[in-house]
């Protein structure tokens, strides 16, 4: 601050000092060295052009300027003469402004002339809506002053008494608009005219005459309200009692509202609406379980209808009822199991206030059967779900809100789908960070027509599989805003808000007549982000310089959207520079091949790409590719298998086992490769050559023996219709052989029964070689007491002759049955000189007269030691029968020689 200035303002302090403020008729007046004149005047109307001269008088120096200061603003003031100046302020509005005036000497030193005070203000406006009225004997009168003045108005209230002329005049407090007159003024039989008037220092103004008498203007107390009666009949009907003050006649209105919104607005009830009698009245309408708030007022029936105050509010709550409305159900239904139990979750909402009418105690979930409720369960007022596991699911589930009064109207859920269309095109869109957009098209044209669409909604990832909400929606509409709140009470019936970065299960289902159609599901985040994590990798197999990487699914909470595609980093662990990373584009994918060098070390990981980009990395795994421990065991894996398959080629090709068996043969002994073994080389023969235990077994006899020639023979089974044909010449062949004097040699054979004829035994099948020398051959060379052995030998199934099945019958029993006795000695003897003769050639033929048969039935027994053929020729042929008995097991070969000896 330079020197000038600081004298400057010492200077105007000092003249300031100078200045004495007197009182004069009690205006505050500034005396000073000069004066300040403002024109038109210091008070005056907003916004008008104010005129001020600043004059100096008896000031001690040579003025060199005016300066006019006003809210600490300095403005130039333009000079008159050597002791004038004046400015002129336009369209003045800033309230109780002051101004200053100054001169500046020639030195410098600043003098004060004088101060003025600026008041830009309005004239009154006419007072408006004068009303007195009379009450407790005071007459109290209010009225509206209209806008603020910005200046100091005064009202003054003025009464004149009709007929006499009398005024009064009652002077208000500054800043109200009411008066009150005590009742020692007035006198109640005489009329009279009031009205009021304003005034400042811009104008005054005056309200229209008011004319009354007392009684005119009388206003009662308000009544006080006693008690409040809801009865409910057929229609809901509510009883007033009050008590009033005053003894007169008068009108009673009433008014009322629901305490549980403060929103909702009073309902009046009029007088011509309240029906009265006495200090009562009633009207008709209240809502059960509500908690309601009444006031009453009153006026007098004569006079100018000034209504009392309103009443102290008496609050009371009606009783309660059955529920009203339906709930709003849904269900879903879950695959049966493997114990055949079916899961059904049925949800619903709460009702909502207005609906509830009382208390929820529960809600009753059941289903009808022959006319009967089956109750299911019974949930508790805070349950707003129930799973249900069950063999059988009938084909409708009830669900009802009760209170202490009954049970609202079932809602019905029609349990499994219909057989009809589901929603088309179904899409989802994200729509901010707490919302989705879902959009789809109806179903394609079908003999029902849609009632409606239902769209649920639940978070992917909830293990319990908890449904958050459900809409539903009438048939016109194809699209919804999930997320979108409008209400707390939509909110509470709603369920959670949609959180962004998780996956959504979403779910469109169309309603029928029939029921729920089918549903179309969709998948959707209402903003998508980045993955927190990558796939952990691993490795899965080698294959030379290959190596397969494995790597499983990014937990859903982590994927935070979509996954479009993978990046595979590799690292090279030598100088640790990251390689080309490889993109993996189908998101399915699970595994990826690399080609890798050996004895490298490598580092691997992964990331996950959504919409939003790409996210974290996962965890980094060494790999690497020993030469010694994957190359060279593959190396010698492969120069084993190729021999092997070659060699095994050659072993099962059929061509060339044969080229191989040839050859073999050509360097091989010949008894290595005979059908049947010699016997010249059996081990036993030569043992019992050198004990001399069988004396006949020597090498002449040996080399003289020849096998028969082989003859196929085919096995079959007794008809039925033959065994008592067998049984009958059985008894017959018996009976002739002890009349020739065989009661003793030949002992009865019993019957080998067999228990199941109609099967062929299994145990019969012909295995390996069989001797060709005929049991029959064998009993003609029995002695007289071979009767035990003739009793153990052995039976053959029967065998098929011509074409005629024979039973087999035991070998004596097949003599007996022809009726020819054989001569035993001389059967003994031809087969002792191994001479065959013509004459021991029997046939055997049954009495024509009982067992007509012909030549294809006849049995030729042939005795002697070696045997040429023991199977006739076609036209003869010799079967030994026994009667169903298993046929002899059939033994791996043994010299025929040894066998009759």
């Amino acid at each position: 601050m330079g020197l000038a200035n600081i004298m400057g303002t010492v200077t105007a302090i000092t003249t300031m000092m100078l200045c004495v403020r007197s009182n004069v008729s009690g205006l505050s007046v500034i005396q000073c060295p000069g004066k300040v004149l403002v024109k038109p005047a210091p008070v005056f109307l907003v916004g008008s052009n104010i005129s001020i001269t600043c004059v100096s008088m008896g000031q001690n120096c040579d003025i060199n300027e005016f300066e006019l200061h006003r809210n600490k603003k300095q403005i130039q003031m333009e000079r008159f003469n050597k002791t004038a100046a004046h400015h002129l302020m336009i369209n003045v509005t800033t309230q109780d402004s002051t101004i200053y005036c100054y001169i500046e000497c020639v030195d410098g030193a600043k003098e004060l002339v004088c101060v003025a005070s600026l008041q830009p203000g309005y004239p009154p406006d006419q007072p408006k809506d004068l009303i007195c009225i009379w009450r407790h004997n005071n007459m109290i009168c209010t009225w509206i002053a209209g806008k603020q003045t910005l200046l100091e108005t005064y009202y003054t209230f003025h009464i004149q008494t009709e007929g006499t002329g009398k005024e009064q005049i009652f002077p208000t407090k500054f800043g109200t608009s009411n008066v009150t007159v005590s009742g020692d003024h007035l006198e109640k039989a005489s009329l009279y005219k009031v009205w009021v008037q304003a005034a400042n220092a811009l104008g005054n103004a005056t309200s229209k005459d008011l004319t009354f008498s007392i009684h005119d203007i009388a206003k009662p107390d308000a009544p006080n309200i006693t008690k409040v009666e809801f009865i409910k009949n057929s229609i809901a009907k509510t009883i007033i009692h009050w008590r009033n003050s005053t003894s007169a006649r008068c009108w009673f209105e009433l008014r009322y509202r629901i305490t549980s919104d403060p929103g909702i607005s009073w309902t009046l009830i009029g007088k011509n609406m309240f029906s009265m009698n006495g200090n009562s009245g009633h009207f008709y309408n209240w809502e059960p379980f509500n908690e309601y708030e009444f006031q009453i007022r009153c006026s007098f029936i004569k006079g100018n209808n000034y209504w009392s105050d309103w009443s102290k509010s008496f609050i009371s709550k009606t009783p309660e009822a059955v529920p009203a409305g339906i709930l709003d159900v849904w269900s879903l239904s879950e695959p049966v199991d493997p114990n055949k139990h079916r899961k059904i979750i049925i949800y619903w909402k709460p009702l909502r206030p207005q609906e509830i009418r009382g208390i929820i105690l529960g809600y009753h979930i059941f289903y009808q059967q022959n006319g009967l409720e089956m109750t299911i369960r019974v949930c508790g007022v805070s349950e707003t779900w129930f799973s249900w596991r069950t063999f059988w699911a009938p084909d409708r589930i009830f669900v009802t809100a009760f209170n202490s009064k009954g049970n609202s109207t079932p809602a019905v859920l029609h349990i499994g789908e219909a057989n009809l269309m589901a929603p088309r095109n179904l899409k989802v869109a994200p729509a901010g960070d707490s919302g989705i957009y879902v959009k789809w098209e109806p179903p394609d044209e079908a003999n029902e027509p849609v009632l409606g669409y239902v769209v649920d909604w639940t978070e992917a990832i909830d293990n319990n599989k908890q449904l958050l909400a459900w809409k539903r929606l009438p048939r016109d509409n194809h699209s919804l805003f999930i997320g979108k709140i409008s209400s707390l009470q939509e909110y509470l019936a709603e369920g959670r808000s949609i959180i962004p970065r998780r996956r959504y299960n979403i779910s469109v289902t169309a309603m029928y007549q029939k029921g729920q159609g089918r549903s179309s599901s969709v998948q959707g985040y209402s903003v998508e982000g980045k993955p927190t994590t990558g796939p952990s990798v691993s490795v899965m197999k080698f294959t030379r310089q290959q190596v397969q990487l494995k790597w499983g699914e990014i937990p859903l909470e982590k994927q935070q959207g979509f996954i479009t595609n993978y990046t595979i980093y590799l690292k090279k662990g030598a100088d640790g520079s990251y390689l080309v990373p490889h993109n993996v584009t189908n998101a399915t994918v699970r595994t990826y091949w690399l080609t890798l060098e050996f004895d490298t070390v490598y580092m691997v990981h992964m990331t996950a790409t959504t919409a939003a980009g790409e996210g974290a990395k996962g965890a980094e795994t060494a790999i690497k590719l020993d030469y010694y421990s994957i190359a060279l065991p593959l190396q010698l894996s492969m120069g084993i298998t190729i021999p092997s398959a070659f060699l095994l080629t050659l072993t099962f090709a059929k061509s060339i086992r044969r080229r191989i068996k040839t050859t073999c043969k050509m360097f091989l002994p010949g008894w290595t490769h005979e059908e049947f073994p010699n016997v010249e080389n059996s081990n036993v023969a030569k043992e019992l050559q050198k004990k001399d235990e069988v004396p006949f077994l020597h090498t002449a006899v040996l080399l003289m023996y020849k096998d028969p020639p082989i003859t196929e023979v085919e096995d079959t089974l007794l008809p039925k219709n033959n065994r008592s044909l067998i049984q009958t010449v059985h008894r017959n062949s018996k009976q002739q052989l002890e009349q020739l004097g065989f009661e003793n040699s030949i002992p009865d054979t019993p019957e080998a029964h067999n228990s199941d004829l109609s099967q062929p035994n299994e145990d019969a099948e012909t295995v390996g070689y069989k001797p060709q020398i005929s049991s029959s051959c064998q009993l003609a060379n029995l002695s007289h007491n071979d009767e035990q052995s003739i009793q153990k030998a052995g039976s053959n199934q029967a065998r098929e002759c011509k074409g005629f099945s024979i039973p087999t019958f035991d070998r004596i029993a097949d003599i007996s049955t022809i009726g020819v006795i054989l001569d035993m000695n001389t059967g003994l003897a031809s087969s002792q000189s191994g001479i065959q003769d013509d004459s021991d050639k029997y046939l055997l033929k049954k009495k024509e007269d009982q067992f007509p048969v012909d030549e294809h039935h006849r049995i030729y027994v042939t005795e002697g030691l070696f045997q040429e053929q023991t199977l006739l020729p076609d036209e003869l042929v010799d079967c030994l029968l026994h009667l169903e008995e298993d046929s002899i097991d059939i033994k791996s070969y043994f010299p025929q020689i040894v066998a009759i000896q």
